[in-house]
């Protein structure tokens, strides 16, 4: 199955704390989709290591369908958090959505879907 990988940045002033937060909202409503599974990347194994800020506020979405109704809910999710951002990643291959998208940015995200087999 393909893996997505979700970084999520928060807003500009978020801190580690904040992304976290905003992170774990985004897993439980993913969770709703028809995806295999949203985890976070695994943590360090070294005793006491709480991770970085990266790895708190990354996800990574085993789809078991395609990728329209992913990219859906991080625009609703994106519509309700104004301000913030979030980058997908599909081998290495990366798109930033912010604010609600422009013509411009829509045929973006729909050249990125195509090259990753969403329509």
């Amino acid at each position: 199955m393909p893996e997505v990988r979700l970084h999520v940045a928060g807003y500009r002033d978020s801190d580690r704390a904040e992304r976290a937060d905003l992170a774990w909202n985004l897993q439980r409503e993913l969770l709703e989709l028809k995806v295999d599974d949203v985890v976070r990347p695994a943590a360090p194994s070294e005793k006491g290591a709480k991770g970085s800020a990266m790895e708190w506020a990354q996800l990574i979405v085993t789809l078991a369908g395609t990728l329209p109704p992913v990219i859906a809910a991080l625009h609703s999710w994106l519509g309700r958090h104004p301000g913030a951002s979030i980058t997908i990643e599909i081998d290495g291959d990366q798109l930033t959505l912010a604010d609600p998208a422009s013509d411009e940015k829509r045929a973006l995200i729909e050249a990125w879907m195509r090259r990753h087999g969403g329509r």
